[in-house]
């Protein structure tokens, strides 16, 4: 894992993965003097889209539809200007969205953003009216009519999701028997290093938070161990290795989050992590290879096993360059959990999972706010049990999607070599 240069922390503390978070545009045009509505999905940086209609004619009028694509230019001097725009993928008639700052940490940025329809002039925008996030309850049938015919497919799955988030407070307590499976994670993280250290210590955060609410909601069982700080080192994760004893109905979580490599001549796809507990170790002394973890891991028995890894995969002594930070808009957290599907998906599902961040020569990337490929495991983890999503879930899909949106991550912050991440997934339903 290569760090990113931080340049500038843009909303930092209010960032968080989500499955679906819905926002309502309203702004008038200074051209014909209409007002307009629009209802934006939020998935990810990587994946929105919004729908507009004129606020007096709704759905008996034009619909414009179009995914989102997201740019930034962060702010660098004190001369220059922050910019973050989500511009329509192929609408034209659909308004690009624009938010603009001075303040080196963005504190300035209004929470409303300015409106262009014409990216060739640049002062033809305007400022929206309000941009305010919709909880999953608000979106009523007067509310939704607004943006969807009755007969839409989208427009029934809405309410149907709204129904069901609703009912799911009262989902009846699974009882504990002595088959109760637990979730046990195992996480390694290098978070004393002074380039990726603060990315790694996000990454615990956002995965240990993560985990510990699916087993919450799945009311089972949740153990954690951490390997970090002043016992990360390659005894300490051996011994965490060998002494983690997960029961054979037990979910079995393993992650590591730090550098990683390959040897010149190695033959095995999966890189090799550094465990070199300080700067002046070598870590061709003090490293395990991810397949020698996996195979420990998997060889202990557990009904699902997760072995993951956010790391570098550059041949030994290969430095890469940083790049800039990643920024985030939105804030909010998702109130569109199917907890049908996070059980299929946990309790429903056994076998073995294993991803890596990176493909044989490639630089694994990471922000303030987590490695890429971890913050899009959970993204898409949560984008697999929303109730919105149509397929059923699962492992499969959940890590093509992460590697997929991991990648799209790299491309979007400007680094000079996209991740590709690997993965190998042998899943099937016990159900």
């Amino acid at each position: 894992m290569k760090r990113l240069a931080l340049i500038f922390t843009l909303l930092q503390a209010s960032f968080s993965m989500q499955g679906q978070t819905f926002y309502e545009l309203q702004f008038t045009h200074p051209v014909d003097g209409k007002k307009y509505l629009g209802l934006m999905t939020y998935f990810s940086d990587e994946r929105c889209k919004m729908r507009i209609v004129r606020a007096d004619e709704g759905t008996k009028g034009k619909v414009w539809e179009s995914d989102y694509l997201k740019a930034a230019e962060p702010v660098t001097t004190e001369n220059q200007l922050g910019i973050m725009y989500y511009r329509p993928k192929d609408a034209r008639s659909m308004p690009t969205l624009f938010w603009v700052w001075r303040d080196f940490r963005g504190e300035d940025m209004k929470p409303e953003p300015q409106v262009f329809y014409d990216m060739t002039d640049a002062k033809s925008y305007f400022n929206a009216t309000s941009f305010k996030e919709k909880q999953l309850s608000e979106l009523s049938t007067t509310f939704l009519e607004r943006f969807y015919k009755p007969t839409d497919a989208e427009y029934k799955n809405l309410l149907a999701a709204a129904k069901k988030a609703g009912a799911q407070n009262q989902t009846e307590v699974v009882s504990r028997g002595a088959d109760t499976p637990t979730l046990r994670l195992l996480m390694v993280a290098n978070t004393e290093v002074d380039d990726i250290g603060i990315a790694c210590q996000q990454d615990i955060k956002n995965v240990t938070n993560e985990f510990r609410n699916i087993a919450r909601v799945l009311e089972i069982p949740y153990e954690q161990t951490i390997v970090s700080e002043n016992d990360f080192g390659k005894a300490n994760v051996a011994k965490a290795i060998e002494n983690f004893k997960p029961g054979k109905q037990d979910i079995a979580v393993f992650i590591y989050s730090g550098h990683g490599f390959r040897f010149q001549d190695q033959k095995d796809y999966f890189p090799c992590i550094d465990l070199s507990p300080t700067a002046y170790d070598k870590a061709v002394e003090n490293y395990t290879t991810m397949t020698d973890v996996y195979k420990a891991f998997t060889d202990k028995g557990a009904r699902l096993s997760i072995v993951l890894s956010d790391c570098c995969n550059t041949k030994v002594g290969y430095e890469t360059p940083t790049a800039v930070s990643m920024n985030s808009l939105f804030s909010r957290a998702s109130h569109s959990l199917d907890t049908d599907k996070l059980r299929n998906l946990f309790l429903g599902q056994g076998g073995n999972v294993w991803a890596t961040a990176a493909s044989p020569g490639e630089a694994s990337w990471c922000s303030v706010k987590g490695g890429f490929f971890l913050l899009s495991f959970i993204e898409s983890l949560r984008y697999q049990i929303s109730t919105l999503t149509q397929e059923k879930p699962s492992w499969e899909s959940l890590i093509n999607l992460a590697i997929d949106e991991a990648r799209k991550k790299t491309n979007a912050n400007g680094v000079p070599q996209e991740q590709n991440g690997m993965k190998q997934v042998r899943t099937k339903s016990i159900q």
